[in-house]
């Protein structure tokens, strides 16, 4: 059966296909609300899981407890086996997980798909649903009661209800993974405790895999090259930063792509937030959850992306087009800067840039900044109730694909096959023309599990280094959000709407829809609409936990 059928079947699986015919009913696997209680005050909290860390390759200079990240500027001459145990039995599983990329090749003409099946000993089918429609397509899985895939991934998008729908249709894991018993997967317990804990637990319980990430948050990307003709330094004030931004505005050229809210989040304000002092989402004072929204910090942010919009230094189609188009921007070098997740520093991205100019990150330009670190966490994958030994086969199949850096293992989930996907030279992986096509973008295995990172750039050890002299100076700062990991039950059924009263309002002003003064309104509809009963949740859920 071609592939191509695999994939309409498993999105009708998921909802898919179905949106013009089928209402979105309440969710009845896990109630109206009136159901389970998924927060976690007063409850018997599962253990985490004991973290052991891999004794990998020694770095060309190391990681930090402030989050920088171990720096390899070669690969590893040898690496090690981290699973010697068969992980599959030979069944089918699914997998439904978000993508950036292209669709990848059927599995029956794409060489990495064939090879992680035959590694993992398992027919996996995955679905890759583009992320401009993913949150529809959850919604629609979601209220649906049909059979899931086995593997759901769950990013960080608020979805109504979403921690009911995994309490009652996901597998409780905490007996598998929680505290010594993650030992029976030794690379998931090289995830770090900062990365299960911002996963959080559900009514006192594991539900999932972390997928974690690296400290820093949305960052600027900026083309250095251009900075650098134009003579704007590295360290800049707020006037500055302004200042060179228009410098390098000019023809068909400008000074940054995207102010609209990045997926699951806010976006390009929060580099210009943290830049300027305001708390990272929230500011714990004296036990209560102070928004960073209600900040004089975050409201000066908002006139700092005016300031840029006035002076034309914004793509012009930043609001009307996709991330994905505004990234070949940043990529071509018609924009200069672009604010993304930290996740896109990644080989991918630098190939895409093919040395057209020189790679580096933008350091926060206030005189007090306060970066905002990131969650250290993506999403997780979440499973399908099913009996013990098919959930530890998915176990066994999100250690494989978590193998760290320095194991064969990695090597397969990351490049795929030597000689094929990628050849080796004196420093380390080269990626042949097929890797192109057939990568964990397109194929994006990294959604149902992944390795803890580290920093290396095959191919490009300048970019490398300047990254890494960039968390060095940044990290240290940085602020993590103190909400991370608590559970807010108006969080969870009212997100959705209280992000869009934020973001539509931050576009509006910053592109002078509205003026300034706009935003203290926002601020009042914003607490009225269920913020003061989030910041009330999560000092409850705080005090709970301490």
């Amino acid at each position: 059966m071609a592939s191509h059928v695999h994939r309409r079947s498993l999105l009708k699986l998921a909802g898919a296909g179905a949106f013009a015919t089928v209402a979105a009913p309440a969710l009845s696997a896990c109630g109206d609300g009136s159901g389970g209680d998924v927060g976690n005050a007063g409850k018997n909290l599962a253990p985490w899981p004991t973290y052991t860390p891999f004794a990998g390759p020694r770095p060309d200079s190391p990681g930090d407890e402030s989050g920088v990240q171990p720096l390899y500027l070669n690969y590893p001459q040898q690496v090690v086996r981290s699973v010697n145990d068969t992980v599959g039995d030979g069944s089918e599983v699914t997998a439904m997980v978000i993508t950036y990329g292209a669709p990848p090749k059927p599995v029956e003409t794409n060489r990495l798909w064939q090879a992680i099946n035959k590694a993992l000993n398992v027919n996996l089918k995955v679905v890759v649903v583009p992320d401009a429609e993913y949150g529809q397509k959850m919604t629609t899985l979601m209220a649906s009661g049909d059979d899931l895939p086995d593997i759901i991934m769950f990013s960080q998008l608020a979805l109504p209800r979403s921690h009911e729908f995994i309490q009652a249709r996901c597998a409780d894991i905490s007996a598998l993974v929680g505290g010594d018993a993650i030992g029976d997967y030794p690379n998931l317990a090289n995830i770090p405790t900062r990365a299960w804990q911002a996963m959080g637990r559900i009514d006192g319980r594991i539900f999932g895999v972390p997928l974690e990430r690296p400290a820093p948050g949305n960052s600027l990307f900026v083309n250095r090259t251009a900075l650098g003709q134009a003579g704007v330094p590295v360290d800049w004030d707020t006037e500055g930063f302004l200042t060179g931004l228009k410098q390098v505005t000019a023809g068909r050229r400008w000074g940054i792509a995207g102010s609209k809210p990045l997926f699951g989040g806010l976006g390009a304000i929060t580099f210009h937030a943290g830049s300027l002092g305001a708390p990272n989402a929230w500011r714990l004072d004296g036990g209560k959850f102070v928004s960073t929204f209600t900040t004089p910090e975050f409201e000066e942010a908002l006139g700092v992306m005016r300031r840029l919009a006035e002076a034309g230094a914004y793509h012009p189609d930043s609001l009307s087009i996709s991330s994905t188009d505004l990234q070949t921007f940043w990529h071509n070098g018609t924009v200069v800067s672009t604010t993304d997740g930290f996740g896109s520093v990644k080989l991918a991205t630098l190939t895409k840039i093919d040395d057209r100019f020189e790679f580096d990150l933008g350091r926060p330009y206030g005189p007090n900044p306060t970066p905002w670190r990131g969650s250290g966490y993506f999403g997780h994958a979440a499973f399908k109730k099913a009996g013990t030994d098919r959930i530890k086969l998915l176990l066994r199949i999100c250690d494989y694909l978590s193998a760290p850096f320095g194991t064969a293992e990695y090597e397969l989930a990351n490049y795929g096959i030597e000689g094929v996907h990628f050849t080796r030279d004196g420093s380390g992986i080269r990626t042949t023309d097929l890797y192109k096509v057939e990568n964990t973008d397109n194929l994006p295995v990294k959604f149902i599990a992944v390795a803890p990172a580290v920093l290396y750039l095959p191919g490009y050890p300048n970019a490398a280094r300047a990254v890494h002299e960039w968390e060095k100076a940044v990290l240290p700062k940085a602020v993590a959000d103190p909400g991370l990991g608590l559970r807010s039950a108006t969080q969870t059924s009212k997100g959705a709407e209280l992000q869009r009263i934020v973001g539509d309002s931050i576009s509006a002003i910053v592109f002078g829809r509205k003026p300034a003064s706009a935003w203290r309104d926002t601020v009042v509809q914003w607490r009225q609409a269920g913020g003061d009963r989030v910041a009330e949740e999560l000092a409850t859920e705080h005090a709970a936990a301490k």
